[in-house]
């Protein structure tokens, strides 16, 4: 009966066949091919799409904050912060930000204003950089944001040429920039 199942075994169906080593070394050269094309591209895409997810999520708050000054008939202020209790960010947008309602219009975060958002710090090595003269954004009761145009500027290890830019008018509406000229 062993016999049986051994001769049994050792007879294969010619459908069944395997590759050959040649097959397998060719293969393989042409997985490493295409890896050595796609790993640089997929990384250069990852950042994209990272730099493109920050900027997106600063721009919505952008439009939240300015949404909220004209709804509530307030003035709403946006801030870079480091603590989450103040703004003390120092126009350093990547380490998170607060929204609230400055009901006392002193431009700065205390006990009689009414937080509306907090936002996070921006994932690690994205830096997003606004001049140190306009530290913060400010909306009035029309959503206008009166004072100089503010530019945040987003980079990261790949410099200015792949940076992008949030420029905030004074009628308070944001734009983003493809192109900018230095990072911070």
């Amino acid at each position: 009966m062993e016999s049986f199942k051994l001769e049994h075994m050792m007879r294969l169906p010619a459908q069944l066949k395997g590759f050959t080593l040649f097959e397998m070394i060719m293969g393989l050269c042409l997985i490493s091919i295409l890896s050595i094309y796609a790993v640089p591209n997929y990384r250069t895409f990852k950042q994209n799409s990272v730099m493109t997810q920050e900027l997106n999520r600063l721009v919505a708050n952008i439009n939240y904050a300015r949404n909220q000054s004209i709804t509530l008939s307030q003035h709403i202020i946006l801030c870079s912060t480091e603590t989450f209790l103040d703004c003390d960010g120092e126009s350093q947008w990547h380490k998170g930000w607060l929204v609230f309602v400055d009901l006392d219009r002193n431009r700065k975060y205390d006990n009689n204003d009414q937080l509306l958002l907090v936002e996070h710090k921006m994932k690690t090595g994205l830096h997003a950089v606004a001049s140190r003269y306009r530290k913060l954004i400010r909306f009035d009761q029309m959503g206008f944001s009166p004072g100089t145009n503010l530019t945040i500027r987003f980079c990261d290890q790949r410099g200015a040429e792949s940076g992008k830019a949030i420029i905030i008018s004074n009628v308070g509406r944001p734009r983003v920039s493809q192109e900018i000229n230095h990072c911070g």
